[in-house]
């Protein structure tokens, strides 16, 4: 084992130990600024892919930093990504645009930017900047802008480092590794409650793990309330799996993302074993039913019909795979549902039939409120169309406090959450992002390029799921997404 690596596991290490000692309240929160610093000094002073292999293995465990009473919900990953793009600017774009001024010393620099996705993201950001003139909030609008705009940072990253076929080898191991850190706090999670109260899981888990991940605001909010556990009229309640996250789709959305890569990586030679790749495959889908989340399973019907048409008519040992996982994701209902009723004491198979079965009913608490959600938001659009309330204002249109948006206040609909907060041109803006990167992955899947076959399938699923939630924005699962994206565009 090299230098490089040795350094890159222990500065790694680093990170689990003081997230794990400050959970376990043996050192203060303040362990994750030493982490956080360490991990800056590993960005200067080592190779820029070794840097970026470093950040995306990291996802899961990026934390709040606790730096006053008043200020401790900034992540961590805000300032390393910040320098991690300083790096790779002055690094791999410095170089090129000091030559090109050189031999033009007479002549103005010109900056033209090819990427028609890249304008578009520019362009939704510049309708989001012109939104904050009418927002109530603007600090919470400048706020949300400064979010996107520092997390697009990961996306033109990997897009430049993806292009070296090694290096794009290294991303989407880094991306498996991130993901399997994810279902393995799952799945202990889920082990823990069959030993555990709940009422004791909820509020060690809110007091400690969710205090160091997202701060002590959010920390009191849901030990009083949460969707961690899914409820029914005669039976108890079961865990609903949420794993790293403040909540169970989150994480239900980022074990589907990930799945881009699995599904990618049995094609190619990334050095995993098949079957462990397999195992991690069977893992997401039981994850997805484990998370409680209909959303991502009334999403999944478009895409795995579609699946199933051009698997029968088409080309079947392309998409195997996807069959295999619709085979899975079938199997995976009664069986995920044992093993809930089993963690109550239970032996019931059908508990995650009924939870779908309660999409259908209208007076199903968690389906009226969405309802009334999307009144509400349909009644602003009307009042606000232009430009809507403001981006990152979203909580007014519900008649609460700014504050609100941490506790997750949303549309339940990531395009009425947008065209609420940025009026009908924004949402015409972020439309229109979608459907590049849909051409992009449909082009390049035509020309049988697996990984662009692979986004594609579940890119569909998660534009379907957007209806029906807003979680695509959670940090985590949107830096996820964009190292899926950043791979897509690798030759853009």
């Amino acid at each position: 084992m090299n230098k490089s690596k040795i350094s890159l596991i222990v500065v790694f290490s680093f990170q689990l130990i003081a997230i794990l000692l400050a959970v376990f309240r043996i050192l203060p929160r303040e362990a994750i600024l030493i982490s956080t610093g360490i991990t800056v000094f590993y960005f200067i002073f080592s190779p820029l892919e070794d840097g970026l292999f470093l950040f995306i293995i990291s996802i899961p465990v990026f934390a709040a930093m606790s730096i006053t009473e008043e200020f401790d919900t900034m992540a961590n990953w805000r300032i390393l990504l910040a320098i991690l793009f300083l790096i790779w600017f002055f690094r791999r774009k410095w170089p090129l645009l000091k030559k090109d001024l050189l031999s033009r010393p007479c002549c103005p620099l010109k900056f033209k930017i090819r990427s028609n996705l890249i304008k578009w993201t520019f362009i939704f950001l510049g309708i989001g900047a012109l939104s904050v003139f009418i927002a109530e909030n603007p600090i919470a609008a400048i706020k949300k802008l400064l979010f996107l705009l520092n997390i697009f940072l990961l996306f033109v990253i990997v897009k430049d480092l993806a292009k070296q076929e090694e290096e794009r080898k290294k991303i989407i191991r880094a991306a498996i590794f991130s993901l399997s850190i994810i279902l393995l706090f799952g799945y202990l999670q889920l082990i823990s409650v069959f030993w555990v109260p709940f009422y004791s899981f909820w509020q060690w888990w809110a007091e400690n793990v969710i205090s160091v991940f997202y701060g002590a605001n959010l920390s009191q909010t849901l030990k009083i309330s949460n969707t961690w556990f899914s409820y029914y009229p005669d039976k108890l309640p079961t865990l609903r799996m949420f794993s790293l996250f403040p909540d169970s789709h989150s994480f239900a959305l980022f074990a589907l993302i990930g799945l881009i890569f699995l599904v990618y990586a049995l094609k190619t030679d990334y050095k995993i074993r098949k079957n462990l790749i397999w195992a991690l495959i069977g893992l997401c889908i039981f994850a997805l039913m484990f998370s409680g989340s209909r959303g991502i399973w009334l999403a999944g019907i478009l895409p795995f019909f579609a699946i199933l048409f051009f698997y029968v008519f088409r080309d079947k040992k392309t998409l195997r795979p996807f069959f295999i996982i619709l085979v899975i994701f079938a199997i995976s209902f009664p069986f995920s549902s044992l093993i809930l009723s089993l963690s109550r004491g239970g032996g019931d198979a059908t508990l995650a039939f009924q939870r779908a079965k309660s999409i259908t009913d209208m007076e199903e608490i968690s389906v009226k409120s969405r309802l009334g959600i999307w009144k509400s938001s349909f009644s602003s659009i009307l009042k606000h169309p232009l430009l809507g309330v403001g981006i990152g204002n979203y909580p007014l249109v519900l008649g609460e406090d700014i504050s609100a948006a941490k506790r997750g206040a949303s549309a339940h609909n990531l395009y009425l959450d947008i065209v609420s907060e940025t009026g009908i041109i924004g949402l015409f803006a972020f439309i229109f992002i979608l459907i590049l990167i849909f051409k992009k992955a449909l082009k390049s899947a035509k020309s049988n390029e697996y990984y662009a076959i692979s986004f594609l399938f579940f890119f569909v699923w998660i534009l379907f799921y957007n209806l029906f939630d807003v979680v695509l924005f959670n940090d985590k699962v949107l830096l996820f997404f964009m190292v899926t994206l950043g791979v897509l565009y690798r030759d853009e």
